[in-house]
């Protein structure tokens, strides 16, 4: 298969995996079966994508491994798993990445409660575009016009509502004029219908999934407008390294109304896998090299895996801000993937 890199030339150097013992290798579950490396992964709850994406990752290397064991648990979501994965309970999770910049430079709620180990990136879990829409009889037709608006910025608590409002900060407005709403998704399109609302989230995952309660947002509300975002602000967000945002086509986003554009600008709330830095490199380059050679497999287990059969998608949402673990840089190189320096 074309695709396919050379997995004995991962396995070369590993020995016996299994005796080596090393910190990261030996995860919580203690000695693997038959001697294998147990290895914990946490994501998030079972009813999401992520945890059902851990779950194919966890069978698959483990029916091909003679040597890693995973095991796949549900947790409280990422920010839960960052935690289990910094105290030694967990080997793998995953975050988005301006969390992750937290975590690295000790921001926020990091500040007074830092982490004890260094974390490494491995590669791009998947990503949820986030878009703004007000409905076409309000005034509002770009993010500068959400001074004095009563807004839905996505949950409290969920990446995408930082991701947002880290994007609305590089708006010409003043964040603290802007009135920041606290919605479920299952409340959104109400509050916009009956007025309670300004403007509301709307997201996507990967770019193709539609989550159900944003098609029912546009069922209810059926002159929903897609706020816009001005070329100098999206220019102020591209020099900003934590945050990321694509252009996307409207016919692929399809929706919300937006006028003569063709495409407009997007958030993009990127998961990515992460590892302690002592995380063994034998060990890891096994689980991608498994990983890579399938995919397939994997998407039994849940379509958003189809995507870690793109190079570009593996890597190429790294963030530059944040460490690369080794081994995931070779297996880069191996693939001819390209990926930001760090």
């Amino acid at each position: 298969m074309a695709r396919r890199i050379n997995r004995r030339k991962a396995l070369a150097t590993m020995g016996t995996v299994g005796a080596l013992g090393l910190a990261g290798c030996t995860g919580p579950l203690g000695g693997g079966s038959g001697g294998r490396s147990a290895l914990t992964m946490m994501t998030s709850t079972e009813d999401t994508a992520a945890y059902q994406m851990s779950q194919g990752l966890a069978a698959v290397v483990n029916e091909n491994s003679d040597s890693i064991q995973i095991s796949a648990r549900p947790g409280d979501g990422a920010k839960q798993s960052m935690r289990l994965l910094d105290s030694g309970e967990a080997d793998l999770a995953y975050t988005d990445t301006l969390n992750a910049y937290r975590i690295t430079n000790d921001k926020g709620a990091y500040g007074d409660k830092p982490f004890d180990n260094d974390i490494q990136q491995v590669w791009h879990y998947y990503d949820i575009q986030g878009g703004l829409v007000t409905r076409e009889s309000t005034d509002i037709r770009t993010v500068n016009d959400l001074a004095g608006a009563a807004v839905s910025p996505n949950p409290v608590g969920t990446a995408m509502r930082d991701v947002m409002l880290e994007h609305l900060s590089h708006a010409d407005f003043n964040l603290d004029d802007m009135q920041e709403l606290a919605l479920g998704y299952g409340e959104e399109a109400s509050a916009l219908a009956e007025g309670r609302a300004d403007a509301v989230t709307d997201i996507r995952i990967n770019a193709e999934l539609t989550p159900s309660y944003v098609q029912e947002q546009y069922s209810i509300v059926e002159d929903a407008w897609l706020i816009g975002w001005p070329d100098s602000t999206v220019s102020s967000i591209q020099d900003d390294d934590t945050i990321n945002g694509s252009y996307y086509d409207a016919s692929t986003m399809e929706g919300p109304n937006y006028g003569d554009r063709t495409e407009e600008w997007w958030t993009d709330t990127v998961y990515v896998t992460f590892v302690r830095s002592e995380m063994d490199q034998e060990v890891l380059s096994e689980i991608l090299t498994i990983m890579w050679d399938n995919v397939e497999s994997l998407t039994e287990y849940h379509s958003l895996a189809s995507a870690w059969q793109k190079k570009s998608f593996l890597s190429g949402k790294l963030s530059p801000a944040i460490p690369i673990h080794p081994a995931a840089k070779n297996f880069f190189d191996d693939i001819g993937a390209d990926y930001p320096s760090s």
